[in-house]
């Protein structure tokens, strides 16, 4: 008997590496035998939880495409039998999670290769009967089972073979553990549906590998089973053990003590069944035993300020509720709403905050059931707020200590949902009042960060009072999409593509926002920003440092950042004559807009549309024009990097063609592709005959089978983990308003430039078209034509 420990600290790291240790297993198999199949015996689970975190094991699994899915087949260890409902069957949850994620991934995995009880069969006995002969074939062809997934339950359970339905019936024991290939028939008066089908121990023993699931519960009844175990494997007093042969050797007393009929020994005791099966694998196998072990030490509140606000309600409050559907916020997490109830009447209790704000807006997110919502209620509190109050704030941190009662230490996270002049305010008296003594503070701030570098700077000072840099998380959603976060991997993982990134094969690089929306609901917000502020010095400049800096030292969060700086302090500051701005038709009109017209006097000069471009003083890209581009109302909503390559020479070898791009979608449907020649098929071709076709890199196909976390789950769980990679640093902040404040500064106050006028739904300004155009970039039809393809009009 071998045992090995595998622990997990969270529930994705479980899921995470009973995967790993599964597809290990697989692939060493498949790699040391060239044929046969890898036989994988499937225990089932008791409870809602302890079922979805299987559904999500086998669905990851299912992702893994190093295995050879046609040389494996599946069997179930246990089944339920008598469902009122076929979706609370074991095989049902196989077939939902693991053979569909399969077939999305384009695998067509044999039917015959899942073997399960026919439950349809009655009675019982015959369903045990016609699933017992099926394994013996299955056994006998495969020489398997070769890995076994077994759960130890509360009550010391495995496998559906409860203590409870053998220790007063010793035959049963022996039936549990006879020579050969059995199935069983045994009940339950402690968990859901009663009747269960089950192979017996020698199945599970028979097994080169057995992992053994310790999950919530499971921590008591595994130490009673070792102590157990191991009493019995050293204590000098034990009986010397006795091989039970088979069922009908057995005999029971009158008072019910079980005998065993030895060949041509006669009659002993036997000794008594153990506390659990559990025991009786342990003698002989190899087991790995995979523990989720709950963190008891640290406790966390992850405190909301503004909870009644819109960005609270849409995104951060959705967020965490997603965080809590995929188990991964901590398991000793609270999550508290607070709000000032002189600004929100409305709200004055947590039950306020649940159905007139948040309810209808997590109940629009997927993949959720009714209990959920319920939990995640469960985790919330509601504190009332006035920053001009400290006893509001110290009666906040008594609730939240009461709730981190028990644990060593009290972490806490404030996310400030707030408008940011209330920033240093709010920061100011959270420290004063509400601040942990024995765990990590940290504070996420929204931005705008300022309209202007003076500003910003100022708002940073009133934070450092108060905050460690490493205390303070600036968030920008942005870092945290999808293809924004793969910009380095692609860049620097594939070293042949990254060289690319170079003026000596660069013409331009083009980074595009557009949302096919106007301002409706935030317009007294945008007008006081404008698109430039609101897209460009933030969001896009976030991006184009991905695409420029050069490789850090390593991915440490500091060395990343410290990259980015480099590269934004090597941008020259934006020549307002490189610059075209423009404002949709019917801005005007919007009811907030006209208000603030009568105030300032004067029709609002605020750009909803602008092209910028932006040049860096550097060897690797002096010379190549960044162009930005940014606007609302526009006739489609995308946003995407494109690096359009230098135009080969006229007199090349294929002549006059077009240039190819590589191109980085975002948002909607990430993707990435490249744009380059092939040779047209057919016979009357010509050896020039070349026409412009895509090679689609094919990222949503193979990595979109799970959900893909929003840009806020991504950044709140960061916070919880403390890395600030995807975080804005100071000076980072400051560098893009270095750039940005001169072209501000001339259009807004020398200037006072008029925006150019651009219908609604269209591409913009002419004038916009006309800049980029003059820069070199050259669009191209889907076949290669100059002109605007389809989907590609940007």
């Amino acid at each position: 008997m071998g045992i090995e420990r595998i622990q997990a600290a969270t529930e994705r790291d479980f899921v995470d590496k009973a995967v790993d240790y599964i597809q290990e297993t697989i692939m060493k198999f498949q790699l040391s035998h060239s044929v046969g199949c890898f036989v994988l015996g499937l225990h089932g689970s008791n409870g809602r939880v302890r079922r979805a975190r299987q559904i999500d094991v086998l669905s990851n699994l299912a992702c893994r495409t190093s295995i050879d899915w046609q040389r494996l087949k599946m069997f179930l260890v246990d089944e339920r039998y008598g469902v009122q409902a076929e979706e609370d069957s074991n095989a049902h949850l196989v077939r939902d999670s693991f053979l569909k994620t399969l077939s999305k991934c384009g695998v067509a995995f044999p039917d015959e290769h899942f073997i399960a009880p026919d439950t349809a069969l009655e009675p019982m006995e015959a369903c045990a009967t016609d699933y017992q002969s099926r394994l013996c074939a299955l056994f006998e062809q495969e020489n398997g089972p070769h890995l076994v997934t077994i759960g130890l339950g509360s009550d010391m359970h495995v496998a559906s073979i409860f203590p409870e339905w053998y220790q007063t019936a010793p035959e049963r024991w022996a039936e549990a553990t006879r020579k050969g290939i059995g199935v069983l028939c045994t009940k339950t008066t402690t968990f859901e549906v009663p009747r269960r089908i089950c192979v017996n121990l020698r199945v599970i023993r028979k097994a080169e590998r057995i992992m053994l699931t310790l999950q919530e519960g499971s921590e008591e009844a595994w130490t009673r089973v070792k102590e157990a175990f191991n009493e019995e494997r050293f204590s000098e007093r034990r009986p010397k053990r006795q091989k039970v042969a088979d069922p009908t050797n057995v005999l029971l007393t009158t008072d019910g003590v079980m005998m065993v009929q030895a060949k041509g020994r006669g009659t002993r005791q036997a000794p008594p069944p153990p506390p659990s099966p559990l025991d009786y694998v342990l003698k002989y196998s190899n087991i790995s035993v995979m523990q989720l072990r709950v963190d008891t030490e640290n406790s966390y509140a992850l405190v909301v300020m503004g909870a009644g606000g819109d960005l609270a309600r849409k995104k951060t409050f959705p967020s965490i509720f997603q965080l809590h559907l995929g188990r991964l916020l901590p398991a000793n997490t609270s999550v508290i709403g607070c709000e000032d109830t002189s600004f929100h009447s409305d709200l004055g209790a947590m039950d306020d905050l649940w159905e007139k704000r948040l309810r209808s807006h997590l109940e629009k997110e997927k993949g959720w059931v009714p209990e959920d919502l319920q939990e995640f209620r469960e985790r919330m509190d509601f504190a009332p707020v006035s920053y001009s109050d400290p006893s509001t704030l110290q009666a906040l941190d008594r609730r939240i200590r009461e709730r981190a009662e028990g644990h060593a230490r009290d972490n806490r996270i404030f996310y400030l949902a707030l408008p940011s002049f209330l920033f240093g305010k709010a920061v100011e008296q959270l420290r004063l009042h509400c601040w942990s003594e024995t765990g990590s503070c940290r504070v996420i701030v929204e931005k705008p960060f300022g309209k202007n570098g003076e500003e910003a700077r100022e708002l940073s000072d009133r934070l450092t009072k108060h905050l460690a840099e490493s205390e303070t998380f600036r968030i920008d959603h942005y870092l945290a999409k999808t293809l924004v976060l793969n910009l380095l991997t692609l860049r620097f993982a594939n070293r042949e593509l990254g060289h690319l990134f170079h003026q000596h094969h660069i013409a331009n690089v083009r980074i595009t926002f557009k949302e096919a929306i106007g301002v409706q609901g935030r317009a007294g917000y945008f007008d006081g920003y404008g698109i430039i502020r609101d897209i460009m010095q933030n969001h896009l400049m976030q991006v184009l440092t991905l695409v420029a800096m050069e490789a850090p030292a390593s991915l440490a969060a500091e060395d990343v950042r410290d990259e980015k700086v480099k590269v934004l302090k090597q941008i020259r500051p934006i020549d307002a004559r490189d610059c075209v701005i423009g404002q949709y038709d019917g801005y005007q009109d919007d009811a907030d807009i006209r208000k603030l017209n009568e105030k300032k006097g004067h029709p609002s000069r605020c750009a909803t549309f602008a092209v910028v471009v932006l040049y860096l003083d550097n060897e690797r890209w002096s010379g190549v024009p960044f162009i930005m581009k940014a606007g609302k109302a526009m006739e489609t909503q995308h946003t995407i990097v494109r690096l359009q390559f230098k135009k080969a020479p006229p007199h090349s070898l294929f002549g006059d063609q077009p240039q190819n791009e590589l191109v980085i979608r975002i948002q909607p449907r990430e993707a990435i592709y490249y744009k380059m020649l092939a040779k047209l098929p057919g016979l009357g071709q010509g050896p020039r005959d070349v026409q412009q076709t895509v090679l689609d890199l094919d990222l949503k196909k193979r990595f979109e089978l799970r959900r893909t976390p929003e840009a806020y789950e991504k950044l709140i769980h960061d916070v919880i983990q403390g890395e600030s990679h995807n975080f804005v640093r100071r000076d980072e902040l400051e560098e893009a308003w270095r750039i940005f404040d001169p072209l501000l500064r001339k259009l807004e106050v020398e200037e006072e430039r008029v925006p150019e006028r651009y219908v609604f739904g269209s591409r913009g300004p002419l004038k916009a078209d006309e800049l980029i155009d003059r820069l070199g970039y050259r669009r191209y039809t889907v076949t290669g034509v100059p002109g605007f393809a389809e989907d590609d009009f940007d």
